[in-house]
């Protein structure tokens, strides 16, 4: 009878020293949250490199949901999919035993665009894009406004380009705001047909030092300031548009404000 006593104390005890030693369940295992960019995209399957360094790959399927968290990049991607997901992009997701249920990218740089998307009513005997298949959507940031607005230069992704813009629907906005154009091709020539503004727009909610917290579309986001200058004129309660660029390791940086009203919630 002792015997049978020692020996299962015994094992218990082998038992709990195993699991002392055993690593812990990793956070990826725990359903951790990832954030960081998209390094490679190879049909479904996917690497991000994690803010910390690490690469973390996954696999998205037709019932994986993509969410366009910036509303200049819901414009340019107005029904998101898995087909949208591109190298360079910052995103974040639970990791799910790497097969997200949904992938919100938070993050687009300049200069990306979403061509050939079909114009339902082409006029005849013209191309409805850059390629006569459709319009080319892309983010720029605008360098000089001509014409009365009816020609702008822009800065795509290092690169400067030159519109003619219909109905000089240019000259509501201003040198240096970041937008999104959309870009026709007729005759071999472009022309942009629409501007839309691609900042964010939001409540102030906190302060602090060289931090601000906004809220966007119901959700709250602590931003980095370029320059502490930036919120000097600003309370919590102000109603606000920004810019926004992402640095190395997540880093989401305001770049510009500019008022858009005030009053506590």
């Amino acid at each position: 009878m002792l015997r049978h006593i020692v020996g299962a104390c015994a094992l218990g005890a082998v038992a709990l020293a195993a699991a002392l030693a055993a690593p812990p369940a990793s956070a990826q295992e725990r359903g951790e949250e990832i954030i960081g960019t998209i390094s490679s995209v190879d049909g479904r399957n996917i690497v991000v490199t994690h803010k910390d360094g690490r690469e973390i790959r996954i696999s998205v399927s037709p019932s994986t949901e993509v969410y366009f968290q910036d509303s200049g990049d819901r414009k340019l991607f107005p029904n998101p999919g898995i087909d949208d997901l591109r190298q360079g992009m910052g995103v974040r997701f639970n990791f799910n035993g790497g097969n997200p249920t949904k992938v919100t990218v938070h993050f687009v740089p300049a200069g990306f665009t979403r061509p050939n998307r079909p114009n339902p009513a082409p006029e005849p005997g013209q191309g409805s894009g850059n390629s006569g298949g459709g319009n080319d959507q892309i983010k720029a940031r605008i360098k000089s406004i001509d014409r009365g607005g009816r020609e702008i230069t822009v800065d795509v992704a290092g690169r400067e380009r030159r519109y003619e813009v219909e109905s000089g629907e240019a000259s509501r906005f201003e040198e240096g705001d970041l937008v999104v154009l959309t870009v026709e091709g007729r005759g071999g020539r472009q022309y942009v047909s629409r501007i839309d503004s691609a900042d964010l727009a939001g409540t102030i909610t906190r302060i602090g030092g060289r931090t601000v917290t906004i809220e966007v579309n119901g959700r709250e986001e602590t931003y980095d300031v370029e320059r502490g200058g930036i919120l000097d004129q600003y309370r919590e309660g102000d109603r606000v548009r920004f810019e926004v660029e992402e640095r190395r390791n997540g880093r989401k940086v305001i770049t510009a404000m500019a008022s858009r009203g005030r009053g506590r919630r």
